[in-house]
């Protein structure tokens, strides 16, 4: 077959196409991997002179970069930093971040620096940035800052265990923070402490009268025990809390202080004055005496005196006493934690747990019961005006009831007790041979009510014989609800006498013999004592 000219010039280009379909190699070399360009926020080399006013920034920095990379991407960049001074060596940091917050050195007791800052980019070829970028920052130290918790503070007055509670802060960060200082007495020496440590109890010893002495030194509201003591707390003296925070330059922040009166502690039996009228002295006083009469000769009794602010007849709400620590936990456990007997007298326990000092009280007893703490209260009994407040009052829930009462609506929510009204024994207490002395009321009283003690932890002591009025006072009769007045937990831990001794005005006594004995009632408080296990 002839081929014509064009078919000819046909077959030649596409065997000339195949020829090349089938060449797979082409002429050159690949190009060699280039290494990815770094770049600050701050182009400037060095901000040391460039600052207006010959400015200086603090040592925390917030500092920006990126990166580029002309074959490939960013996997992360390496940062490190340096005094000036310094040789241009260090460990370098990797992030894959574009920024931080940086808190740049200063060398320890300088208040200025100038640092070097680098950054380089590593790209995804592992190939690092052979010129990193870099800035110099004039950095300055601001000193720390420090202040005690306000609402924390000990109140004027307290035993050897005291609380503090503060916070610190740097504005070059809390990472700036070198430590905490504290002292007692004394401005210029200092005892230090972790710089995360926000709270102590300082804790001084049981039966030094006065003078100075060491405290030892319980961190965090866990109260942890350290090998720290801190000198110069002084017993039956004023005392002032010094407090300051350093940062890592040895720049210390303003000093805090609190002055407030230690008092010491004797020994391990505690009197409470709880009696919050002006009648207190007399009642109090007379509680006293029984205790002491009942205790052996010299034994050393601590007083500690809750009975202000005073109440009165209008003055429903009354705060709770400014003298109990403002922190039940640990404060107030620990402060009762070292005694092992205590008598708390009282005017009111049951009827306002927000106001009244021993609700509160209550439920920092547990370390003062776990290590065999025993407790009589002498305190009336009245209602509270919400019901329900009964089932949320830890002091109630302490003290050796069962319930409070409640009245029909016909009759007055109080209950008389007439003159020569009987109180009757009603059961033996646990551990004491001696039968509780028959008594009967010498006055008439008004002020206080019988309670139920029924269960089997509670072991009724007297039941008095009340009468009732009416609302409109138009009849009066035999209250036969019930009637008890004192009682004692069966494990005799606590002990409860719900009717006065004696009157708070005259002093006349209350309480007799049913034979006219006029220490009767004397005698039946020595007995719950003894069955609680006071010392003799």
């Amino acid at each position: 077959m002839k081929l014509s000219l064009r078919h000819f010039i046909l077959a030649a280009v596409a065997l000339g196409a195949t020829v090349v379909a089938c060449d797979s190699g082409f002429d050159g070399s690949r190009l060699d991997q280039r290494p990815p360009e770094t770049e600050l926020a701050v182009r400037d080399t060095s901000l040391v002179d460039n600052l207006a006013g010959n400015t200086r920034l603090t040592s925390t920095v917030l500092v920006s970069w990126s990166g580029a990379d002309p074959d490939g991407f960013i996997a992360g960049f390496e940062v490190r930093f340096f005094g000036t001074t310094e040789p241009s060596t260090g460990d370098w940091t990797y992030t894959t971040s574009n920024d931080s917050l940086v808190l740049l050195p200063i060398p320890r007791g300088e208040r200025i620096a100038d640092v070097r800052f680098e950054v380089r980019a590593i790209d995804n070829d592992g190939l690092v940035d052979p010129t990193p970028a870099r800035t110099i920052f004039p950095i300055q130290n601001s000193p720390p800052s420090i202040r005690l918790g306000r609402f924390e503070l000990p109140p004027d007055t307290t035993f050897p265990v005291i609380s503090f509670s503060w916070e610190a802060d740097d504005p070059e960060g809390r990472a700036n923070l070198a430590r905490i200082e504290i002292s007692l007495n004394d401005s210029t020496t200092y005892v230090p402490l972790a710089s995360d440590i926000e709270f102590v109890t300082l804790v001084g010893p049981i039966g030094v009268a006065q003078g100075s002495v060491d405290a030892d030194i319980y961190t965090g509201r866990g109260f942890n025990r350290t090998s720290l003591t801190i000198p110069g707390l002084l017993l039956d003296a004023e005392n002032t809390f010094y407090l300051r925070a350093v940062d890592q330059t040895d720049t210390t922040s303003v000093i805090e202080r609190h002055t407030w009166y230690v008092k010491p502690q004797n020994g391990e039996v505690l009197f409470v004055n709880d009696y919050r009228k002006s009648t207190n002295p007399r009642v109090v006083a007379h509680h006293l005496d029984i205790l002491q009469q009942y205790l052996p000769a010299g034994t050393p009794v601590d007083v500690w005196d809750l009975s202000l602010p005073f109440t009165t007849g209008s003055a429903g709400a009354t705060p709770r006493s400014a003298l109990l620590p403002p922190l039940a936990d640990p404060t107030l456990n620990q402060t009762f934690a070292r005694f092992k007997y205590m008598y708390w007298v009282s005017t009111a326990t049951t009827d306002r747990i927000t106001t009244n000092n021993l609700p509160f009280a209550a439920g920092s007893m547990d370390a003062f019961f776990d290590a065999g703490g025993k407790l009589l209260v002498h305190s009336p009994i009245a209602l509270p005006a919400d019901p329900e407040d009964a089932f949320n009052n830890s002091a109630i829930l302490l003290m050796p009831i069962s319930q409070l009462i409640s009245f029909p609506d016909s009759l007055r929510p109080s209950l008389r007790l007439a003159f020569n009204a009987p109180l009757t024994a009603t059961s033996p207490l646990p551990g004491v041979s001696e039968q509780m002395p028959e008594l009967k009321s010498a006055g008439f009283q008004i002020n206080t009510l019988p309670y139920i003690a029924t269960g089997a932890n509670v072991i009724p002591l007297y039941d008095a014989r009340y009468r009732y009025v009416t609302r409109q006072g138009s009849r009066q009769g035999t209250w036969t609800g019930p009637s008890t007045i004192a009682s004692i937990s069966a494990d005799r831990r606590v002990g409860l006498f719900a009717i006065p001794l004696i009157n708070e005005q005259t002093g006349a006594k209350l309480l007799i013999g049913a034979d006219d004995d006029p220490n009767a009632a004397t005698r039946a408080i020595h007995l719950m004592l003894e069955s609680l296990g006071f010392p003799r």
